[in-house]
């Protein structure tokens, strides 16, 4: 996705296109194979903006989800990172525990899972979900065999 769509959508949905949010969706597009904290969008934006607070980050963050422009993922280690939705709605993803690359994949596994049967059958409302999938890359798992064993599990 374009810089330039990003901006149109904003405009459509009545935000101001401010140097600083211009600043975090290029930091977000620069890092299409790895998702980003927060901190690490904040550590970017402020080489340019060095007045922008990491509060800031997160209200447009906020925005940019509730948008569909950016989707959160939580990762094991409990902090969110974020990256840009180019589709525009929900994500699920293939995770690295070595280097976190995350890789979408390109359906919800909820609906090969019968998410209407689930709910009927347990009398349940779903609202949203996450389905994300941890384990190694190519990349690493390539490495691996020059440097020796992966571990089982994310420690």
């Amino acid at each position: 996705m374009k810089e330039q769509q990003l901006v149109d959508q904003l405009r459509r949905n009545g935000y101001k296109i401010t140097p600083q949010r211009q600043e975090i969706l290029k930091a977000l597009m620069e890092s299409s194979r790895l998702p980003q904290s927060a901190e690490e969008i904040h550590n970017r934006v402020v080489e340019k903006y060095s007045n922008v607070s990491l509060d800031t980050i997160y209200r447009n963050l906020n925005v940019l989800e509730g948008l569909e422009i950016v989707s959160r993922l939580s990762l094991k280690d409990g902090k969110s990172r974020y990256e840009l939705n180019p589709g525009g709605s929900h994500q699920h993803h293939l995770i690295c525990l070595r280097c976190g690359a995350a890789e979408a994949i390109d359906y919800c596994p909820l609906k090969a899972l019968r998410e209407r049967g689930i709910a009927e059958e347990k009398k349940f409302e779903i609202r949203e979900h996450s389905f994300e999938i941890f384990g190694y890359c190519s990349l690493c798992r390539e490495r691996s065999d020059e440097i020796g064993k992966l571990p089982d599990k994310c420690s």
